[in-house]
């Protein structure tokens, strides 16, 4: 055998050494990797059923209004009783109209991404947290129904802060807001709650009327111009 061949036969078994070594290696990592995801998936699923499971409110308990429910649905979730805790749909016709018809970025959150966010993230603008959100969301729904979903989002979603006390559910605020319950507000009194859940500080009604009244009759607009999902 001459030296040629020799160091031909060389060259392909330390490359095949080499070659073999790398693929071990990313084995190692994708069964890390794996195995990391799985445990993340495990760990953010006890999280969630915990939470949720042991939790009480410290709000009053409604029963499901359907105005008030309506109202909600039709202008934060629309699609709630059909997906899965995330709108994907919802999410591809944002993204769609931002890069085709250059409209400005909306929010495609679900209630259930909503319910998360609330209990359990921050409001950090990160693409982690973003992801992490999406995940809990599936997996609440995974875990509980939507009436539960629905149910414990209207009695302990935030709508304002006087001093030190929080105003948490529908049922504290018509109490705190116009001295009423729920089920005896107008529709203009419930649409007020309603608008306010996009945001209490940004829509607060004593410091900016005008930008409530704006998302006020967005609300009622919506409420009489599409079919009302719970009947």
């Amino acid at each position: 055998m001459n030296d040629f061949v020799k160091i031909k036969l060389m060259n392909i078994k330390t490359s095949f050494f080499k070659h073999t070594k790398f693929s071990r290696w990313i084995g190692i990592l994708a069964i890390v990797t794996f195995l990391s995801i799985v445990t993340n998936i495990f760990f953010l699923n006890s999280l969630v059923v915990s939470h949720f499971s042991n939790k009480t409110l410290q709000v009053d308990y409604i029963p499901s209004s359907k105005v008030v429910v309506n109202m909600l649905l039709l202008t934060e979730d629309q699609s709630f009783f059909n997906h899965s805790g995330v709108d994907f749909k919802e999410i591809a016709r944002v993204l769609r109209d931002y890069w085709l018809y250059d409209k400005p970025i909306r929010g495609a959150s679900t209630i259930t991404q909503q319910l998360i966010k609330n209990e359990l993230l921050t409001r950090e603008r990160r693409i982690d947290r973003k992801l992490k959100e999406v995940l809990m969301a599936v997996l609440l729904e995974l875990s509980f129904d939507k009436n539960f979903i629905l149910n414990y989002y209207m009695n302990s979603v935030y709508l304002g802060q006087k001093g030190n006390l929080a105003i948490h559910g529908f049922a504290h605020a018509a109490k705190f807001y116009f001295n009423n319950d729920i089920d005896k507000l107008t529709l203009e009194e419930v649409a007020t709650l309603v608008a306010m859940v996009k945001g209490p500080s940004y829509y607060h009604p004593i410091k900016y009327p005008q930008r409530l009244a704006k998302r006020r009759q967005l609300v009622l607009s919506l409420y009489h111009k599409y079919e009302k999902i719970v009947k």
